[in-house]
């Protein structure tokens, strides 16, 4: 075979292979670049401008306020619920030898 002829029949083998895979991968590149454009587009609108975050930041400092605000009271209830534990476990003695009660509380 001439190498002219099969050079001439590469270089076109060559040339079509180029060409289909054009045609091929076009469509497929350009979807995949919509959904990347489409990808970046909503990581943009979800990220926060100043005035928002400045905004999550206050809100977040009020939880936090409210949140040191519910530890204050629980540790209250429970110093006096300990108040009351130990009261209940260890009677006054000479309130009891005496039969005293509390004029206040009605039976």
């Amino acid at each position: 075979m001439d190498p002219y002829t099969l050079g001439g029949m590469i270089f076109s083998l060559i040339m079509v292979l180029i060409i289909g895979g054009f045609i091929v991968t076009f469509p497929i590149v350009r979807r995949l670049g919509g959904l990347m454009e489409e990808y970046i587009r909503e990581r943009r609108d979800t990220r926060l401008d100043r005035g928002e975050l400045g905004r999550v930041e206050g809100e977040l400092q009020h939880v936090r306020e409210a949140l040191e605000t519910l530890r204050r009271q629980l540790d209250l209830v429970q110093e006096r619920q300990d108040f009351m534990e130990e009261l209940v476990e260890r009677p006054d003695p000479a309130r009891l030898a005496s039969g005293h009660r509390d004029p206040a509380r009605a039976d």
